[in-house]
């Protein structure tokens, strides 16, 4: 007696139902099958095409981060440049008092009497650089002495700059004169 060798499994169950079907019914499940593979392709491409998109945009905006950065690191490399260029001037006058350097000014321009008050007010710290305040009073003084003064002040070399600047007018028998108080800034190294 001869045996029949029998499939069992998913497999046998499939072949079972394909050999079920009609020629007709056999090509429609393929086209669909076909159908279903191509969608889940086209869904799968557009899946990856979207990721591919995100990390090119990723790198897109890291790349122009990275640009960024560098020429912030040449602005920076400029700017520290300028600062010690600038930090050899602040060492050139940090053993010039600022009262002396006003009133050498003031003698310069002949306007001894007329200088009434340097008063230091607050300091501040900005990392390496103490920016220092000062009030300076000029009282009668005449008017043209007066101006070169104060351009000479603005246009030295001397790390201070005018931060206000009040005039009043003062009527005397012979002239007009003026007096004038200024807020400075003087910038000088931190010690340490």
């Amino acid at each position: 007696m001869a045996t029949v060798p029998v499939r069992t499994g998913v497999m046998a169950v499939i072949e079972r139902q394909l050999e079920a079907l009609s020629p007709r019914d056999r090509k429609l499940l393929v086209g669909l099958v076909l159908c279903v593979v191509v969608f889940a392709t086209l869904g799968f491409w557009y899946l990856l095409n979207g990721l591919l998109d995100d990390k090119a945009s990723r790198v897109r905006s890291a790349k122009e981060a990275y640009a960024r950065v560098q020429q912030l690191e040449q602005e920076y490399q400029a700017a520290e440049a300028r600062f010690d260029a600038q930090k050899g001037r602040l060492e050139e006058f940090a053993n010039q008092p600022v009262s002396a350097w006003i009133e050498d000014l003031a003698q310069k321009h002949e306007l001894n009497d007329a200088l009434a008050a340097v008063k230091q007010n607050a300091g501040e710290q900005v990392g390496e650089i103490v920016q220092t305040r000062y009030s300076v009073e000029l009282k009668r003084a005449q008017q043209e002495p007066l101006f070169r003064f104060l351009y000479e002040l603005e246009t030295s070399d001397f790390p201070a700059r005018v931060e206000q600047a009040s005039f009043r007018v003062v009527n005397s028998r012979k002239e007009k004169q003026m007096d004038l108080t200024l807020d400075l800034v003087v910038l000088s190294l931190a010690e340490g």
